[in-house]
């Protein structure tokens, strides 16, 4: 039994000899792999906020304690760019801050999934670039029959609340629906959706609506496009240029951005939360600004903070406030239309630019002005007809093609 301990003998030195030559040879065993644990993986330097319910850039902002001045400069800055108004629960703001952590050096503002707005902080300023992801427009007719009522079947159909609301508001003008409306009725919309990732966007592009009915006849509303994206006049009509949104007072601007909306906000100026007794509007400077409804001139001067500034005294009892303005074109005392010219956007007063600041009072209290129903016109001028009744050759042309390719094509080639 004397060969197995030989063996094991001859074993052993032949693993101590392979050693001593690696050694020799300067070889030196693989180093164990090093494996990172999840903490290790580099942090992301981005602040990521999503918007919640009631809340505003304002609020979300003043969250990272960071000087209250600097936040309420940048807040009223980024207003110019989108419109505040725009901004829903869910939207996602990303802030990037100095290296010392004690500033803004970067924003981004993502609404909807394909709308990315890039901020860069340059002093008291921000540069902007919007960044929009591609999508496919699609246009559709959509058809249907009136079952129960209006909403439920649009809803039914598919159709966002939002969307919804549009054409059953916009119907109401001309239908009795209370009265007239019945089951079976028919009703057709002309419509641009936005596909992303083969996903309908909310917000769909109304172009045309068609409600038929024994009692109520046929009523047929068309898009009105003005030149300007944000025009107060954007909307539906009748095919005489009536406007589907009469009853309510004017805008004081023909465009609209909302810059700082009613209520708490952070003061530009003073780096303090304070109550916005107002809302603001960007608009160039010199731009006209318009009475809303008709009134009376109650002030027309020069005050303080608000810089030129003229009140208006209405029927109703309550009374609107324009400041800001570079110009006044009426006196205290004088009576005005609906729609006059009153006076012309301006910076005067504590103002960080151009800007209207619109005011509504009602007794000696402040109000929020967006519970005021405002209406771009109540029909069409002349020029604006001649523009809308190309509109409607358009869209009905459009129409037909959707409807009838082939006859189109037909058509076409002869």
């Amino acid at each position: 039994m004397n060969w197995g301990k030989d063996i094991l003998l001859a074993f052993i030195f032949l693993l101590i000899a392979t050693f001593c030559l690696i050694s020799l040879m300067g070889i030196n065993p693989k180093p164990p792999v090093e494996f990172k644990l999840d903490s290790e993986k580099p942090s992301n330097p981005w602040i990521i906020e999503t918007i919640p319910d009631g809340g505003s850039i304002f609020s979300v902002l003043a969250n990272l304690n960071l000087p209250l001045k600097e936040v309420g400069l940048l807040a009223f800055n980024f207003g110019d760019y989108i419109d505040v108004s725009t901004i829903q629960p869910g939207d996602t703001l990303k802030i990037l801050l100095s290296e010392d952590k004690q500033h803004i050096a970067k924003m981004m503002f993502v609404q909807e999934p394909i709308t990315r707005h890039h901020f860069t902080v340059s002093g008291d300023s921000l540069i902007y670039n919007l960044e929009a992801l591609p999508v496919t427009k699609i246009k559709r007719i959509l058809e249907g029959r009136l079952e129960d009522t209006l909403d439920a079947s649009l809803l039914a159909m598919g159709f966002a609340p939002q969307d919804k609301q549009i054409i059953n508001n916009s119907l109401e003008t001309e239908i009795n629906f209370a009265r007239d409306a019945r089951n079976g009725d028919f009703f057709r919309v002309f419509v641009e959706e936005c596909i992303f990732e083969g996903k309908t966007l909310p917000g769909r592009k109304i172009f045309y609506v068609q409600y038929s009915g024994k009692r109520t006849g046929t009523c047929e509303l068309f898009r009105y496009e003005d030149a300007e994206e944000n025009s107060v006049l954007n909307g539906l009509y009748t095919k005489e240029g009536k406007s589907c949104h009469s009853n309510g007072v004017g805008f004081p601007l023909s465009v609209i951005h909302l810059v700082s909306p009613f209520g708490k906000r952070i003061d530009p100026f003073y780096g303090t939360w304070a109550y916005h007794q107002g809302v603001d509007y960007r608009a160039r400077y010199g731009t006209p600004v318009y009475a809303v409804a008709n009134g009376k001139v109650t002030k027309a001067g020069y005050n303080s903070g608000f810089g030129n500034e003229i009140c208006l005294k209405h029927p109703s009892g309550l009374l609107t406030q324009y400041a800001h303005l570079s110009s006044m074109s009426v006196r205290k005392g004088q009576s005005v239309k609906k729609g006059q010219i009153i006076g012309r956007v301006g910076a005067t007063g504590r103002a960080t630019g151009a800007h209207l600041h619109f005011g509504l009072i009602k007794g000696k209290k402040y109000i929020n002005p967006a519970n005021l129903k405002m209406v771009g016109t109540e029909k069409l001028n002349t020029t604006q007809m001649e523009r809308f009744k190309t509109q409607q050759q358009t869209l009905l042309k459009n129409m037909e093609n959707l409807q009838h390719p082939q006859a189109v094509a037909a058509s076409t080639k002869k």
